[in-house]
C-alpha cells in the first residue's frame, strides 16, 4: 500500500509523484515560454548561439538585450535557459528587479521570478516577492498558483497546499481547486481529490472531462472511496456526471450509464454536451457492453438534437448496437432512418446498407436480399460489393448454395472470385474451387482469409478426385459450426478415396476438427493418417500432434520418443522448430507455458 511504503522505494514513490505534480502546475503556468517581443530581431544572434550551444556567449547577448529594454520579456526568458545549463541563474535576480521597476509584462515576469526563486530554493524570497504580486493584483489567481508551483518545486507539498487553500478562501467561487486536487493527488488522498475536482467542476463545467481524466487515474484501491466522495457525499448532478465518467473508464458501463441517465439537467444544450461526451469515451472501448452504453447515450443525443446531427446520432446508435451485439436496437434506429429520408437522403443509403449488413449477418437472408434489390441503385459500388458478399455468405450458412450463386453473378470482382470458390468446394466440385481460389490470388481479403484459401488449395489439389460431394457436404457443415457432424462426414469421405489420393489429408483434416473439439478419437485418427502413407506430407504434424496428446495425458517418454523420431525422419519439416520445443518443455529444459 501507498501508506505503508517507507525507505528508498517511498522516496522514490514520492518524487515521481512530485515530477507529475510540477508537470500539472506547469500546464497551468500563465506563460510557459514568452513570445519575441519587439526587440526580437535583436535577440537572433542570442537565440542562434544558443542553437549552438554557446552559452556563455548566448547570456552576455541576452544581457545586452536587457541593458536597452529591461522589461524584454524574451530576453528574460532566454537568459533564463543558458543561466540555468551554465549553472549561473542567481545572476538573473537584478535582471528579474530591473524588469519589475520597469514593468512590461507584469504577470510573466513575475512568474519567472517565482520560478527562479523556487529553484535557487530563496524561500523567504519566495514569500515576500509572492505578497507583494498579491497585492498588486489581489483578485488573480496567478500569484498563489506560481507560489505553491515554486515551493512545490523544492518539494514541501504541504506548503504548497497551504498557499493555495489560502487563495481558495480569499478568492471564493472554485478558485484554485483544480491544483489542490493536484496536491491531494500527489500526498494519495484521493477521495479529497474527488471533492476538490468536484468543486473546480461546478464552478466550470468545462473542467468535467479534465476531471474525470485526472481521477481516471485513482488505483484500484482508491476507487471505491472516490465514487463514495461523489455518490454518496455530495450526490449532486455535477459529482454524478464525474462518477458516471469514471465508471466507464473503470469498465463498468452499465453503472455509468444509468448514473448519468438519471442525472441528466434539463437544459437540452447542457444534456446533449454531456451525452455527446459520454458516447466519445466509449467509442475507444470494444467491450459489447460499453459499446451497448454508447448507443443508448447516442439514441439519447438524437433526441435532443435536429436535422442531420440526429440523423447521424442514430446512424452511430446503430452501430454502437451492432457492435454489441444487440441486433433488434440496431435495427430499430435504421428502420427509422430508412423510413426518413426525407429529412437526410444524402446517407440514406449508407443507413439502408448498414441495416441490411445487420439484417444478413442475423440471418434473415430473404428480407436482407429484398431491401438491397430495392436500394442498390442508391447505394456507392463499395456498399453493393460488401453486402453482395455478406447475402452470399448468409446463403450459404443456411445450406443455399444456388442462392449464393445467384446473389453473385453480376460481381466479377476478386472478392467474389474467393467465395465463389467457397461455394464451388461445398459442393464438392474440387477442380473448380481450385480454378476460383487462384484467381482470386493470395492477397484478397483479410490475411486470414487469405492462409484458410491456401490451406484448402493445398488440400484439393492433393486429394484424386475432381468431384468429392462427401468433402464439400463436411467443409459446409464445419462452416455452419456442426464440427461433430463434419467429423464423422470427413472419415466417411477420406475413406471414399485411394490411400495415394489423398485420403490420409482428409482424415488429418477431420482429425485436427476432433483434436480442437476435445473428442477422444483425435489419437485414432492421427495414428491412421500415418498408417496409411508413413512419408505424406502430413505425417508430420501428425506425429506432432500425437506427441502433444502424449504430453497433456502424462506420457512424457511416448512423446519424447515420437518426437525425437519426428525430428530425425523429418528434418526439413516445417513442424520441427514446434516439435523441438515441445521436446524441450516434456525434458523440462524450459518452464512448461
Amino acid at each position: 500500500m501507498e501508506g505503508a511504503m517507507t525507505g528508498p522505494r517511498a522516496e522514490g514513490w514520492k518524487r515521481g509523484k512530485l515530477r507529475r505534480l510540477l508537470a500539472a502546475f506547469a500546464a497551468l503556468v500563465l506563460v510557459a515560454s514568452a513570445p519575441l517581443s519587439a526587440q526580437g530581431n535583436d535577440l537572433r544572434p542570442a537565440l542562434e548561439l544558443e542553437r549552438q550551444g554557446r552559452y556563455g556567449d548566448a547570456a552576455a547577448r541576452f544581457q545586452q538585450a536587457l541593458r536597452r529594454n529591461p522589461a524584454d520579456a524574451a530576453a528574460l526568458f532566454g537568459l533564463e535557459r543558458v543561466l540555468q545549463r551554465l549553472g549561473r541563474l542567481p545572476e538573473m535576480l537584478p535582471f528579474l528587479d530591473s524588469a519589475l521597476v520597469r514593468g512590461g509584462e507584469q504577470q510573466q515576469i513575475r512568474a519567472l521570478q517565482l520560478r527562479v526563486l523556487g529553484t535557487l530554493g530563496r524561500t523567504a524570497e519566495i514569500e515576500v516577492a509572492s505578497e507583494r504580486w498579491i497585492a498588486i493584483a489581489p483578485r488573480r489567481e496567478d500569484p498563489y498558483r506560481e507560489w505553491a508551483f515554486a515551493v512545490a518545486q523544492r518539494g514541501d507539498i504541504p506548503a504548497a497546499r497551504r498557499v493555495l487553500e489560502r487563495g481558495s478562501r480569499v478568492l471564493g467561487g472554485g478558485a484554485l481547486m483544480q491544483e489542490l486536487a493536484q496536491v491531494d493527488i500527489v500526498s494519495g488522498d484521493w477521495p479529497s481529490a474527488a471533492r476538490h475536482w468536484h468543486a473546480a467542476a461546478t464552478a466550470r463545467e468545462t473542467l468535467l472531462q479534465a476531471a474525470g481524466m485526472s481521477l481516471g487515474q485513482a488505483p484500484p484501491g482508491a476507487r471505491e472511496p472516490v465514487l463514495r466522495a461523489l455518490r454518496d457525499e455530495i450526490r449532486d448532478s455535477t459529482a454524478r456526471w464525474i462518477a458516471a465518467e469514471l465508471l466507464l473508464a473503470w469498465s463498468r458501463p452499465g453503472e455509468a450509464w444509468t448514473l448519468l441517465d438519471s442525472s441528466l439537467p434539463r437544459d437540452r444544450n447542457r444534456a446533449a454536451t454531456l451525452l455527446k461526451r459520454f458516447a466519445d469515451r466509449a467509442h475507444r472501448a470494444t467491450i459489447p457492453e460499453i459499446a451497448r452504453v454508447r448507443g443508448y447515450a447516442l439514441e439519447r443525443l438524437a433526441g435532443l438534437v435536429s436535422g442531420q446531427a440526429a440523423h447521424q446520432a442514430r446512424i452511430d446508435a446503430a452501430r454502437a448496437f451492432a457492435d454489441a451485439g444487440d441486433r433488434h436496437d440496431a435495427e430499430r434506429m435504421l428502420e427509422r432512418i430508412a423510413a426518413d429520408t426525407a429529412r437526410a437522403p444524402a446517407s440514406a443509403g449508407g443507413a439502408m446498407a448498414t441495416l441490411i449488413a445487420v439484417t444478413a449477418d442475423a440471418d434473415r437472408v430473404e428480407e436482407a436480399e429484398q431491401r438491397f434489390n430495392e436500394w442498390a441503385s442508391r447505394l456507392t459500388l463499395d456498399d453493393q460489393a460488401d453486402l453482395r458478399a455478406r447475402i452470399a455468405w448468409a446463403w450459404v450458412r443456411t445450406g443455399r448454395l444456388d442462392r449464393a450463386d445467384a446473389v453473385l453473378a453480376l460481381d466479377s470482382s476478386l472478392a467474389v472470385a474467393a467465395i465463389r470458390g467457397w461455394v464451388a468446394l461445398y459442393r464438392g466440385n474440387l477442380r473448380e474451387a481450385s480454378e476460383w481460389f487462384r484467381e482470386a490470388g493470395p492477397y484478397t481479403g483479410t490475411r486470414d482469409h487469405a492462409t484458410a484459401r491456401t490451406e484448402m488449395l493445398a488440400l484439393v489439389q492433393r486429394v484424386a478426385p475432381d468431384s468429392l460431394p462427401a468433402l464439400g457436404a463436411a467443409l459446409l457443415e464445419l462452416r455452419r459450426g456442426d464440427s461433430t457432424s463434419a467429423v464423422k462426414t470427413l472419415i466417411a469421405a477420406a475413406r471414399t478415396v485411394p490411400r495415394a489420393g489423398g485420403r490420409g489429408d482428409i482424415l488429418a483434416l477431420a482429425a485436427r476438427v476432433a483434436m480442437a473439439q476435445g473428442d477422444g478419437q483425435a489419437a485414432p485418427l492421427f495414428e491412421e493418417v500415418i498408417a496409411v502413407d508413413s512419408t505424406g506430407p502430413v505425417v508430420p504434424a501428425a506425429h506432432l500432434a500425437l506427441a502433444a496428446l502424449a504430453a497433456r495425458a502424462g506420457r512424457s517418454d511416448e512423446a519424447v520418443h515420437r518426437l525425437e523420431h519426428l525430428i530425425l525422419a523429418f528434418p526439413e519439416s516445417a513442424v520441427v522448430p514446434q516439435a523441438r520445443r515441445l521436446l524441450d518443455q516434456v525434458q523440462g529444459a524450459i518452464p512448461k507455458s
